[in-house]
């Protein structure tokens, strides 16, 4: 009785051990119970990070209007020299709006794009027009659904959606933490993190596998067409909400490639969607060159942006497990250094080596404005205009 009793004693002494350092068949992982509390409040230990993450786009994603509006749209707002008027309406209800309506400001590296209020949802809606960073005009846009039900996962950090019926989407309810990709969009929440302080109870990319890290970047950096959670007009969506009402994305915790894969398509990321083949009547319409020239050489590079991550996977350097984005990529300092994609190329190829090369701009961002492609095909397509041939944006509000 004493020997069963000890046996048993020192089982659950063994599973208490397991349970404390995450070592269980058990999917909930230590840190999923954590809240999301701003990247301010990581800033307040992770002070070079924060500073150098404040510096880059990801901060800059949606911002108010006097925070980042460039100042060549300010001064070119009623008309650019070119003729083109600047924007006069909202694109869901037609409403005429003027700049003083504008409440946020969607990037500044390649185009900028305007949100007003949708006063018949509550939520934003974008301007029929946005301004052209390497042509320095205005041109149309067209997106005719509520940006917190189209756009947001990508463009916020912790969003979740907090009311659904997919019979009256217009009363979707959403919220998140912050605007912009913040700390926690990269490492999760970090509430325990914060009141520990140990580095197991944060997810650090750094420390995954590269597969999975790549993840991490793919949530964002990827088209699909989601059918689980409709917008607000009651269309397709392009992003991907947490599958369960009321969760958040968690980085480091959660697969999404994995989320309700018959309500998705994910073009080379599902088995079940190829990239090698069109999708019409879906915004994956012409997504990807899959012309004879594609076809033969088994790389698909984009046609339209923010699809790097199925690029990526296309790659010999993703297939082998070789390079993974944050060898290349970073969102901020680590250890008081930046990333150069210029010289981890070289690092490999030698100092000859030209990334942009096999990195062409194939991917339309704006008219006459491409994102370079990441299939890193040795035989790349012709090269269009892309956004490192710009200068830094220049702010109508400078601080």
């Amino acid at each position: 009785m004493k020997t069963l009793l000890s046996k048993v004693l020192g089982a659950l002494a063994a599973l208490a051990i397991a349970v404390s350092m995450g070592c269980t068949s058990d999917p909930i992982k230590p840190m999923s119970k954590a809240q999301f509390v701003g990247s301010e409040r990581c800033g307040g230990c992770h002070v070079d990070e924060y500073k150098t993450w404040k510096g880059t786009y990801q901060s800059q994603m949606v911002r108010p209007v006097r925070d980042v509006l460039l100042k060549d749209a300010l001064v070119n707002w009623t008309k650019d020299a070119k003729g083109n008027a600047g924007p006069t309406k909202a694109n869901v209800t037609g409403a005429p709006a003027q700049l003083g309506d504008v409440v946020y400001v969607i990037g500044s590296k390649w185009k900028q794009r305007f949100l007003v209020k949708n006063p018949t949802t509550g939520n934003h809606q974008f301007l029929d027009k946005q301004w052209n960073r390497v042509s320095s005009a205005w041109e149309g846009y067209g997106q005719k659904n509520d940006w917190e039900t189209q756009c947001a996962t990508c463009h916020a950090t912790g969003y979740r959606i907090t009311s659904y019926d997919p019979k009256n989407t217009a009363a979707m309810k959403t919220t998140m933490s912050e605007h912009n990709t913040g700390c926690e969009a990269c490492h999760g929440p970090g509430s325990t993190h914060v009141q520990s302080h140990k580095k197991a109870d944060i997810f650090n990319p750094k420390n995954a596998s590269k597969a999975e890290a790549d993840k991490v970047c793919g949530y964002c950096h990827l088209r699909g067409e989601n059918d689980q959670w409709l917008t607000a007009q009651g269309n397709h969506s392009e992003h991907l909400p947490h599958p369960v009402l009321g969760e958040s994305y968690k980085a480091g915790q959660d697969d999404w490639t994995k989320w309700y894969p018959s309500k998705v398509l994910l073009p080379g990321i599902q088995a079940d969607d190829p990239i090698n083949k069109n999708y019409p009547n879906t915004d994956l319409n012409n997504a990807f060159f899959i012309d004879d020239a594609a076809q033969k050489s088994g790389y698909f590079e984009a046609r339209k942006h923010h699809q790097q991550y199925q690029e990526h996977l296309q790659s010999k350097h993703a297939k082998a497990g070789l390079l993974g984005c944050q060898d290349c990529h970073s969102s901020h300092a680590v250890k008081g250094k930046t990333i150069n994609a210029a010289e981890t190329c070289k690092g490999c190829h030698g100092a000859t080596m030209d990334f942009k090369k096999v990195m062409p701009g194939t991917a339309q961002t704006a008219g006459g404005l491409f994102v370079r492609t990441h299939t890193f095909n040795p035989n790349p397509r012709p090269n269009g205009a892309t956004a490192d041939t710009l200068p830094a944006p220049v702010y109508a509000y400078p601080k």
